[in-house]
């Protein structure tokens, strides 16, 4: 996987997905997702294994999914 990007600014949330969550387990980065299924296709995010993006420093802490990122830029 390419490297995780650090945001400077919260990315936007397509209209056919419902935010950003980071899987519990470590090394894990946000991702986009929807009902469970991330943006990217990489990971099942279970919503009690993982947590969402309270602030902008949590997702420039962990890092993006690039793929992800570059699904909300293209929104």
């Amino acid at each position: 996987m390419a490297k995780a990007i650090v945001p400077t600014e919260m990315p936007k949330v397509p209209d056919n997905m419902t935010g950003w969550r980071r899987s519990l387990r470590r090394g894990s980065v946000y991702h986009l997702h929807s009902m469970g299924e991330a943006g990217c296709g990489s990971i099942y995010l279970d919503r009690h294994k993982s947590e969402s993006a309270r602030q902008l420093g949590d997702m420039q802490f962990w890092g993006v999914c690039p793929r992800c990122f570059k699904r909300s830029q293209n929104a």
